[in-house]
């Protein structure tokens, strides 16, 4: 699968409000649980999510279905990527990898669906961008932004989109640098106990699929 270099940019929701959430990870009613509790409204709300819809829990199918929602968007995550190289690439490594990391729920899915399934993860964007309602600007992508300013990634290379749904070098050395031409940037991949802030970094990735609450956190 060849990596993208776009980036969806949402303006600012007039109707209603904008959270951002960590890694899904298969479990869809959980999340819809924790949307519930905040008196998420789908006619006027928005979702963003920081990609990992999938694997490790036995709802990764309807979290993909959540992609056709009008509510929820979502970033490509490092598991989706390893998904489509499997089956629909036939990329043997990859389909190793996935497996071993959560992806043995597709035995148990219908093949008919995957087609669609290839289509929607093809088309998602690497980063999205949200307009705040205080007029500040949020970037989300999955793992990490390898560069320092945020107008670079229509420049980047392939090595440069791979540490973005892959790379966990930021997190695990504790950086405090922040990143140029964005106000906040958003994360998951990262496990951790709370919302962690490194720079105008924010890490979001609680691990659900671990049996702990999502980190939702508003746009504000």
């Amino acid at each position: 699968m060849k990596l993208p270099n776009t980036l969806l940019k949402l303006s600012i929701n007039q109707k209603g409000r904008d959270f951002a959430v960590g890694d899904i990870h298969g479990q869809t009613n959980q999340l819809l649980k924790q949307l519930s509790a905040l008196d998420f409204n789908t006619e006027k709300d928005r979702l963003i999510c920081t990609g990992d819809l999938i694997d490790r829990g036995r709802e990764s199918a309807e979290a993909l279905a959540l992609l056709k929602e009008d509510w929820l968007y979502s970033v490509l995550g490092n598991h989706e990527y390893m998904m489509v190289c499997a089956l629909k690439y036939k990329i043997s490594q990859q389909k190793m990898l996935w497996l071993q990391n959560g992806g043995d729920w597709i035995a148990s899915s219908n093949p008919s669906l995957w087609p669609d399934w290839f289509k929607t993860i093809e088309a998602l964007p690497m980063a999205i961008e949200v307009e705040g309602s205080g007029h500040c600007k949020y970037g989300i992508i999955h793992a990490d932004f390898p560069a320092d300013d945020w107008h670079e990634l229509n420049e980047f290379t392939e090595k440069q989109l791979q540490s973005c749904i892959w790379s966990r070098s930021v997190f695990n050395s504790g950086s405090q640098h922040s990143i140029t031409g964005i106000d906040y940037l958003i994360h998951g991949h990262n496990v951790s106990e709370g919302e962690v802030k490194m720079g105008n970094r924010f890490y979001i990735e609680g691990g659900a699929y671990q049996g702990n609450n999502f980190i939702i956190k508003e746009l504000i």
